[in-house]
């Protein structure tokens, strides 16, 4: 054979080697997100859980509220309220209202709300409604004042209906009298005798259960959320073309096999 075509085969074979290592490259999956979107919830997949584990959730939900609205009403002590109010009352001469004692008034609330629990009224309240100390019945009284008013309103609250109406009326009565015998104020006035109140107004078994069931929603929501973060496989062709970075041409249908008998 002839040296030029024996020079022009080996040229060929050289040429198809080399040709043949340039073009193949070695495989690299390549990711759809980068580390630092890992991440990030996709709301549709979510969704899709969340659809899948419905009964789940609705179950884990009315559990947790009846069990909280449960032990609400088996475990926490029902309270009960008495409320009375006190109005001080402006001056009227020849029958208009004296605009300088509405001032007075205005100025004398608060210290009508501070003088109803010094120790003197307290300790005088405690021996008549059975309790120990001065200090036990400051700790079930409330003393409030509708702003802009000078209406103050005694409200106790214990386990006990009657004492708590106890606690009002006798708080209001001692104060009321001292006021006009000690300081000669003359212008306070009982506007509302405190009741006896049989409805409780704690604890609220409604309240408890909603919140027990909203704790009971949002743990099996982080629970499915962490389940999707923490799933790495891939279910559709779209995730497999996004991690491969490779298009996909069949996809098989899932088949059912069934059992013999």
């Amino acid at each position: 054979m002839p040296k030029s075509s024996l020079k022009r085969q080996n040229r060929h074979r050289n040429a198809g080697v080399s040709t043949t290592a340039t073009s193949y490259q070695p495989f690299t999956p390549i990711p759809a997100e980068e580390d630092d979107k890992d991440f990030e919830i996709d709301l549709t997949k979510l969704w899709e859980l969340v659809k899948k584990n419905i009964w789940l959730l609705i179950s884990v939900t009315l559990i947790c509220g009846i069990c909280t609205g449960v032990f609400t009403w088996l475990v926490i002590p029902e309270k009960f309220a008495s409320s009375g109010t006190l109005f001080l009352t402006p001056k009227v001469t020849e029958g208009l209202v004296d605009y300088n004692s509405i001032n007075s008034n205005q100025k004398l609330v608060n210290n009508v709300v501070n003088l109803l629990t010094q120790d003197n009224i307290m300790n005088r309240v405690a021996q008549d409604t059975g309790l120990e100390t001065a200090e036990d019945v400051r700790e079930n009284l409330s003393i409030t004042n509708i702003p802009n008013t000078e209406i103050v309103t005694v409200t106790a609250t214990t386990k006990d209906p009657r004492l708590s109406q106890e606690i009002a009326t006798d708080t209001i009565n001692i104060f009321v009298n001292e006021m006009s015998a000690s300081l000669n104020v003359q212008n306070i006035k009982i506007t509302d005798e405190p009741k006896l109140e049989t409805d409780p107004v704690s604890p609220s078994i409604p309240k408890y259960s909603l919140i027990g069931a909203l704790v009971g929603f949002m743990g099996v929501m982080v629970y499915l959320v962490i389940r999707l973060l923490t799933d790495k496989h891939l279910k559709t062709s779209r995730e497999v073309e996004a991690f491969l970075g490779l298009p996909v041409y069949i996809e098989l249908p899932e088949t059912q096999v069934k059992k013999r008998k």
